[in-house]
């Protein structure tokens, strides 16, 4: 059997197969008039072909957008992983290439199948052997992000063996390369590592302590809307104002090649040689003369985007859940700066102003630390101790029902079951004061002073659930329905709540007197 790690990125989605204690790069390659070109990345970009209603995804849908006539031929989708972000069971995107959008599981497995089949053709893996995987995904990511992925890749194929969070993957990572892969001292190691996490369309970043082959995480921090995208995007800005362009004229396809050229000059800079940013427009469909924006003066307009992940980083290894693990700032190991966006000379000089004490240890292959990180947990014995990123509750009422209060079933910080362990599980007992149930659930990084989810709240779908017995099990339900019933008072109902070790959550209502039941997916419709 071939194990692998996969790095599903919001650019670029990297794949590191187990070989015999190697950990080398699957290429994926595109046929070309000029021969097959091959890359250690896969794209994360999909094509919709109009004519043909069919999508190309990764080299192929980059190709396709690049031949003469592509924007009446095709609508293109990029950052797909973001999107999941705002998953609930049902949802759609890509809404700009066609009205209504497509299916966003149906979508996200199509991508997955197409990464499998550059996985297989890829020659380093036997085509006939069963494709077993460890997916990464944000340590921020909310249990419907968390579910659709695991969902799609299993549907695509993959035997998904394993889930880890990115900044973990990464720190898996950092231990090997510590060591050499020498798996004696690996026995041995005691490192304590900040991971600084800055990809495409996420920044996370976890404080790790690595003992032998246990990583346990201490705390874990991000900012939701932060990532390359949104560095591509000012790029994109200047490059327009440079050339006097309106960017709400622009096609979709042309906005797209200009955020996709954005990306490109940006990552150039990372050479060290290069001091401006160009952008021939015809490069991109559009006319005009060539546009020029200094690099300082494109970091002076990245600082205010970058400072809220560098405090960030310093509340993490401030924070309560560090103070009481022993961790200060002059006592950490290393700062590791991994994720595409992470090589930028500018964040390293801005962590470097805020930690001037710290060791920062930059990844010479930032885009395959995590898919490393992932491959190395899925061939070796390596004990994984994570956490609960953000807070899981139920909106209930207080003062009579004149008020609502946001209760956690599960709190931030919450450890974990080990994978394949036991879920972890809640169970809440209550007398009902209405014939149904109205269950809002939210996720959140925290709750404001009023008791409301606050900071990053999601709120998933709502769970009607009928309390009186005389109401069917199965009946359709309305909340036009719900009344107050004060002779339910001698009823008792219970929810159960489960988190697995990937952090997904599901809930069991149970009336008592008649036994009856009903088990929901938090994060569907």
């Amino acid at each position: 059997m071939a194990r692998v790690g996969v790095d599903f990125g919001t650019t670029n989605t990297v794949v590191v197969c187990s070989d015999r204690g190697r950990y080398p790069v699957i290429p994926h390659g595109v046929d070309t008039a000029i021969g097959r070109v091959v890359r250690d990345v896969f794209p994360s970009l999909l094509a919709y072909e109009h004519a043909s209603g069919r999508f190309l995804f990764g080299p192929d849908a980059e190709r396709c957008l690049a031949r003469p006539g592509a924007e009446r031929r095709y609508g293109v989708i990029r950052s797909i992983k973001r999107d999941l972000r705002k998953y609930v069971g049902g949802g759609r995107i890509g809404h700009a290439v066609q009205p209504g959008g497509f299916d966003t599981a149906a979508v996200l497995t199509g991508f997955a199948t197409a990464l499998r089949d550059s996985v297989r053709h890829s020659g380093l893996l036997d085509g006939a052997e069963p494709l077993q995987a460890v997916i990464t995904w944000p340590a921020n990511a909310n249990g419907a992000q968390r579910y659709i992925t695991r969902q799609c890749f299993k549907e695509a194929g993959f035997e998904v063996i394993g889930t880890v969070n990115e900044p973990t993957a990464a720190a898996i990572e950092f231990a090997d390369r510590l060591v050499r892969g020498n798996r004696s001292a690996a026995r041995k190691l005691s490192a304590t590592v900040v991971v600084f996490d800055f990809g495409g369309g996420t920044f996370d970043c976890s404080l790790v302590r690595i003992s032998g082959g246990a990583f346990t995480v201490i705390d874990t921090a991000g900012v939701e809307e932060l990532g390359g995208d949104d560095l591509d995007r000012v790029l994109a800005q200047m490059f327009a104002q440079q050339l006097r362009l309106d960017l709400s004229a622009l096609s979709h396809l042309q906005s797209e090649q200009l955020l996709r050229h954005a990306c490109q000059q940006k990552e150039s800079i990372a050479t060290g040689t290069v001091r401006s940013l160009v952008l021939v427009p015809s490069d991109i469909g559009l006319r005009g003369g060539t546009g020029t924006v200094p690099v300082p003066a494109y970091f002076d307009q990245l600082r205010p985007l970058i400072a809220p992940a560098v405090e960030t980083l310093e509340h993490l290894v401030c924070s309560d859940a560090a103070r009481a693990a022993g961790v200060a700032p002059d006592r950490l190991d290393a700062i590791y700066l991994v994720g595409g966006s992470s090589k930028l000379p500018l964040v390293a000089e801005m962590i470097a102003a805020r930690f001037p004490t710290a060791r920062l240890v930059m990844s010479d292959k930032p885009f395959t630390a995590t898919a490393m990180g992932a491959a190395i947990h899925s061939a070796e014995t390596v004990t994984l101790h994570d956490i609960l990123s953000r807070h899981f509750g139920v909106l209930r009422l207080a003062d009579h029902g004149e008020r609502e209060f946001f209760a956690p079933i599960f709190a931030a910080g919450t450890r974990l079951p080990p994978p394949g362990g036991p879920p972890l599980v809640r169970t809440v007992a209550y007398s009902p004061r209405h014939n149904i149930g109205h269950l809002r659930y939210f996720e959140c990084a925290g709750v404001d002073a009023q008791g409301q989810p606050g900071a990053g709240a999601r709120q998933w779908s709502d769970v009607l659930f009928p309390y009186d017995p005389a109401i069917p099990i199965d009946g359709a339900l309305h909340p036009g329905a719900i009344t107050s019933r004060a002779d339910l008072a001698g009823e008792r109902i219970c929810e159960t709540y489960a988190c697995d070790s990937d952090g997904v959550i599901t809930v069991r209502v149970r009336r008592e007197r008649d036994g009856q039941s009903r088990c929901y997916e938090i994060f569907r419709n």
